[in-house]
């Protein structure tokens, strides 16, 4: 990989970025401009873009399918505080991405994409997940209403016309 430098298409410079940080671009939206990687999880892609008149290449992560944009929901805020911008390419998919400015001579910026998609990955490792194993638990253990008491019922086995 050279760099691609702003004379190559939107579509193969996002192609690029997705290289950048070791991840293939398998899909691709029907104007070229976004790129898609395979899955890093259920549900969650990396994402790439580039803005070659405003000198920008934009790197982030996707969700989609129903289920799991429900954990876009709980990584909203941590990477909206991180600097990533909320981006619709797709009504179906939610997709958060950072602007990432062009390197010198119109280059990619390697280092910085590298950073990008670190971040990234640290806010998914961090998160609470829904669906993520122990995530119920934590879920019911940080409940305002861990601390009550309930009574159980009676486990007797009357009830049944038959024993066991």
């Amino acid at each position: 990989m050279d760099g691609q430098n702003s004379n190559s298409t939107p579509e193969q410079r996002a192609a690029a970025v997705l290289e950048v940080i070791a991840a293939s671009a398998v899909t691709r939206s029907a104007s070229g401009r976004y790129r898609r990687s395979e899955p890093i999880a259920p549900g969650i892609r990396y994402w790439a873009s580039s803005q070659p008149r405003l000198r920008r290449d934009l790197l982030g992560i996707q969700f989609y399918g129903g289920e799991w944009l429900a954990r876009a929901a709980l990584l909203r805020d941590p990477l909206e505080r991180a600097g990533f911008i909320k981006r619709t390419p797709q009504a179906s998919q939610l997709t958060f991405a950072k602007l990432v400015p062009f390197g010198p001579a119109d280059r990619l910026d390697f280092t910085a994409l590298r950073a990008t998609k670190d971040e990234v990955d640290a806010i998914l490792k961090a998160a609470p997940i829904a669906g993520e194993p122990g995530a119920f638990r934590r879920f019911m253990l940080t409940s305002p209403m861990a601390e009550i008491d309930l009574p159980l019922p009676s486990r007797e086995g009357h009830w049944r016309s038959e024993s066991f």
